[in-house]
């Protein structure tokens, strides 16, 4: 049986809650249609917890960070006292994009149409010239019933998290399942490690294969043979947090910095099988990865601008303020380099699995039961939202 949306499309209502070895992957057109997407970011993306950025991306207060998520305009900002806001990036008069450009501002968001000046709340401050050459205020128009419209705003591990529609669950109900998973790291002792320790490429690819590709670890050795010569395949194993997100682990992998010279610290407060080097990493449902090792952290969050095409950036975190010195400048920058190395070569596969996708031959393939859990686990978390808005 199939859904049917407005527009013509059509979405397979299966059941993928079956075991692994019973089920597909998504339908084709998950990934390749463009009126596909937007429905999927109105009615799936708009509805949860969305990570639209970094706090590091706002590196002063007073700073403006437009991001547009297929073609919807949102602004995050750090006001002056910094705290991080958003909201959406048009104006209440006639519908301009506000914010082109990130960068600092004096504390005022002005319209580049008819100036029209909002504060760092969203407040709508002057409407120059609005009754007429030299009379900036006019009675008809209500100031305070037209300010900027704000989005709720929740920062976690250095990520803005936004919930579009206003509705969504609590943050804290969002992302219990896998502070749970992980209840011995607090991200709080993690410290955003500067410009050695992020990096940002694009994808030409749906955003939905850079998550199924994260989840795989099936591919490691033959992929990424550098990294399954210190973090092999065999020490790999599968996770899944039903309903919230999945990916895989491994019970030794070397720390960041056992790459170059030294060692970065690692995290006193974690046991026995972190401090061994265990690593895990999770792909949370809809746009983030998150990646824990003792001595430190890195997130990516992925930002669809079309259906085939995705910005993904990487963000590095350091146990103690003493890791993002000077001292370890040349270490972070190695473990950088060799996290771009790895997601590089991924690139390659997720625009693969695009191309491929043009293919009428395929639609959804086969999962190998044993490896593909992972990634049946995503499906389904995505399947269910996409089935539900439609059954709406």
């Amino acid at each position: 049986m199939s859904l049917t949306n407005n527009n013509g499309w059509s979405f397979s209502s299966q059941d993928f809650s079956g075991p692994t070895e019973r089920m597909t992957g998504l339908p084709n057109i998950a990934y390749m249609s463009h009126e596909f997407a937007k429905f999927e970011r109105d009615h799936v993306l708009a509805k949860t917890w969305f990570c639209a950025g970094n706090v590091a991306q706002l590196p002063a207060n007073s700073w403006l960070q437009p991001v547009d998520i297929l073609d919807l305009p949102l602004l995050i900002v750090r006001t002056r006292d910094g705290e991080i806001r958003t909201f959406h990036n048009v104006c209440s008069h006639r519908g301009m994009k506000l914010v082109q450009q990130s960068g600092r501002s004096n504390g005022i968001i002005t319209c580049p149409y008819h100036s029209w000046c909002y504060g760092e709340a969203g407040e709508l401050r002057s409407t120059p010239h609005v009754k007429g050459e030299g009379n900036h205020n006019d009675d008809r128009l209500d100031k305070s019933l037209h300010g900027l419209k704000e989005v709720r705003t929740h920062i976690f591990a250095g990520l803005i998290f936004v919930n579009i529609s206003g509705d969504a669950p609590a943050f804290e109900t969002f992302i219990e399942p896998v502070t749970s998973h992980w209840h011995e790291f607090n991200f709080d002792l993690y410290h955003h490690g500067g410009e050695e320790s992020h990096w940002e490429i694009t994808l030409e690819g749906n955003w939905k294969f850079a998550q199924e590709n994260h989840v795989d670890g099936y591919h490691l050795p033959f992929v990424h043979p550098d990294l399954n010569s210190y973090s092999p395949l065999r020490d790999h194993y599968p996770l899944v947090i039903e309903g919230s997100a999945s990916g895989q682990g491994t019970i030794c992998q070397a720390h960041g910095g056992a790459i170059g010279d030294g060692q970065l610290p690692p995290n006193p407060y974690l046991s026995e099988p972190w401090q061994r080097g265990r690593s895990e990493f999770l792909s949370v449902f809809p746009n983030v990865m998150i990646g824990v090792h003792s001595d430190h952290i890195w997130t990516v969050h992925l930002i669809p601008t079309q259906a085939g095409q995705t910005i993904e950036r990487m963000d590095l975190h350091y146990f103690g303020e003493g890791a993002t010195s000077d001292r370890f400048a040349d270490l972070r920058r190695n473990n950088r380099n060799r996290m771009l190395q790895i997601f590089e070569e991924d690139r390659a596969m997720v625009e693969g699995m695009q191309r491929g996708r043009q293919s009428t031959a395929f639609d959804g393939g086969a999962l190998a039961p044993e490896m593909d859990q992972p990634a049946h686990c995503f499906n389904k978390i995505a399947a269910g939202a996409i089935i539900q808005a439609l059954d709406i």
